[in-house]
């Protein structure tokens, strides 16, 4: 029997150029079984009162419940290939979006969370290039206990100074870069670098990014920085320590510039590991030049059915001065694979 190049359930998902463009990518990489597939589907109710504080990462229409997911729904490939050496080539795909009417999170971009292809070596780190994670974000994403998801989370207001260097469109968005070229290094000894630069075809033009990561155990301490230009650039750092029973989070972040403008963000979080998944919570401070202060509260729970499945719960809460207090709720079900 002849093999497939691609299951048959991808026929319906995908359109015709896309599945064409990946046929050629899995067909020679599935007799190496070095293809894999994964996503997650997410599908929660949320519900948001009528405060005027817009700086609520999660926060949806006032005053109703709408179906929204707590993290976004998404299906990606991997492969990797060995090339002998320690050597390596691998890529990932990764299309986003709404499991509640299976519309894509973005029409223009169909590969919106990553399109990134790469060849590497164990012993001297890896070049990659395509569409990319900022190397920033990652520092922020590691110190937020929900890692940027659900009501309850600090996202980019309270990790990341709210800063976006450049009109958030498709191909430039805040925490996602066109474009991208970049150098991941090897651990020494929980050790590890990332500098990364967007080449200039579109906004994003010779935007520089890097993040230096320090993981030997428990401990982790990161620091990164995201510059566009003298103007326009953002500095954080983070850390935390896992002490089994509990592990606490911080960041402090200050961004110049940028659509936003200049401001300092600071976060506290804890991750609580109990029998049934986990508890967390964490506060915000976001503190703009105009004087407008925000404080944000979060807390929630992920109630662990399986590996792979989890139910959530979870309250956010934001006041910022001259506005009335936002506050949401939300709770669904995540199945991840």
């Amino acid at each position: 029997m002849k093999n497939k190049p691609y299951p048959s359930f991808l026929q319906t998902l995908l359109p015709g150029a896309a599945l064409s463009a990946l046929a050629l990518i899995v067909t020679p990489a599935h007799a190496q079984s070095s293809v894999s597939i994964y996503g997650i589907i997410d599908a929660g109710l949320t519900h948001s009162n009528d405060g005027t504080t817009t700086l609520l990462p999660g926060k949806a229409a006032a005053d109703t419940w709408i179906m929204k997911a707590g993290n976004t729904s998404r299906l990606g490939f991997r492969g990797n290939e060995d090339l002998g050496g320690g050597g390596y080539a691998r890529f990932q795909l990764e299309h986003r979006f709404a499991s509640d009417t299976g519309a894509p999170s973005n029409a223009g971009v169909f590969w919106l969370g990553r399109s990134v292809v790469a060849v590497g070596n164990k012993s001297w780190g890896e070049v990659y290039m395509g569409r990319e994670y900022s190397a920033a974000y990652w520092v922020a994403l590691e110190a937020d206990p929900t890692y940027w998801s659900y009501v309850s989370q600090l996202g980019s207001p309270y990790t990341y100074a709210n800063y976006t260097a450049v009109a958030t469109t498709v191909e430039a968005s805040n925490i996602r870069w066109a474009n991208a070229v970049g150098y991941k290094s090897p651990s020494f000894g929980g050790l590890t670098f990332e500098l990364q630069g967007a080449l200039g075809e579109n906004a994003r033009s010779h935007n520089v990014a890097g993040n230096v990561m320090y993981k030997p155990g428990k401990f982790w301490l990161g620091a990164a920085f995201d510059r566009l230009d003298s103007k326009n650039h953002l500095a954080l750092v983070g850390g935390g320590y896992d002490f089994g029973v509990a592990t606490p989070t911080f960041s402090y972040a200050k961004a110049k510039g940028g659509l936003n403008g200049d401001a300092k963000s600071f976060s506290l979080g804890v991750k609580v590991p109990v029998s049934f998944g986990r508890v967390y919570a964490q506060v915000g401070r976001y503190s703009p030049a105009s004087g407008l202060d925000s404080t944000m509260f979060g807390a929630g729970t992920e109630y662990s059915l399986s590996k792979r499945t989890a139910l959530y719960a979870n309250l956010g809460s934001a006041k910022q001065d001259g506005k009335t207090r936002a506050t949401a709720i939300d709770f669904g079900v995540k199945h991840t694979f």
